[in-house]
């Protein structure tokens, strides 16, 4: 597979935390230098960072009227996350319309991803939910360019393309996830396996 020399660059550097051609269920996946490695990094992420903290205050302050969450689950997945809720009537207070931005803590890049739901239970209930990358349909388009300059701007992390997020990573697993080899993408990797 050909990939452009900065896509080449994060699948190299997903190998790093890792462990190759080893499913999660194997006692050798914890114990191999790439999982302590990402174990470390979980470790010193654990606690949000003041340079964290700043930038969700400066999301606060450029979305008024948005509910905004930070979603991040520390010592689970190697990244940062904020959801933008879109303005509109919300049943609940439940974010059923918004921006997501996933902030990797192994480089600085970033993806956005645009989040829909009818319903708390939408499988159980019959309701509709969605999710995807670029392109945005329209009314999240504003909030998304918005999103977009903050995170460049303050911390100057780099927005990855659908397609490099979906690059196959096919020898890895990422650690909490429930896939096989040969299932994983960039975006598993780099962010969380619990986009689809």
């Amino acid at each position: 597979m050909k990939l452009d020399p900065f896509t080449d660059a994060l699948f190299r550097l997903v190998h790093c935390y890792i462990p190759p051609g080893v499913d999660t269920h194997e006692p050798r996946y914890r114990e191999s230098e790439e999982s302590q490695r990402l174990t470390r990094l979980l470790l010193a992420n654990q606690q949000p960072s003041l340079t964290w903290d700043a930038f969700t205050n400066q999301v606060v302050e450029a979305f008024p009227g948005c509910s905004i969450w930070d979603a991040t689950v520390p010592m689970h997945e190697p990244c940062n996350i904020i959801r933008v809720s879109l303005p509109g009537p919300r049943a609940d207070n439940i974010p059923y319309d918004s921006v997501v931005g996933l902030l990797s803590q192994l480089a600085p890049v970033y993806a956005l991803y645009a989040s829909h739901h009818t319903t708390r239970l939408s499988r159980r209930t019959g309701g509709e939910a969605w999710w995807r990358f670029a392109p945005f349909p329209p009314e999240y388009q504003a909030h998304e360019a918005k999103l977009a300059a903050l995170i460049e701007s303050t911390l100057g992390f780099t927005r990855l393309s659908p397609e490099a997020l979906l690059t196959p990573v096919p020898d890895l697993v990422p650690r909490v996830a429930n896939y096989l080899l040969g299932e994983a993408v960039l975006a598993h990797c780099l962010f969380t396996p619990h986009l689809w």
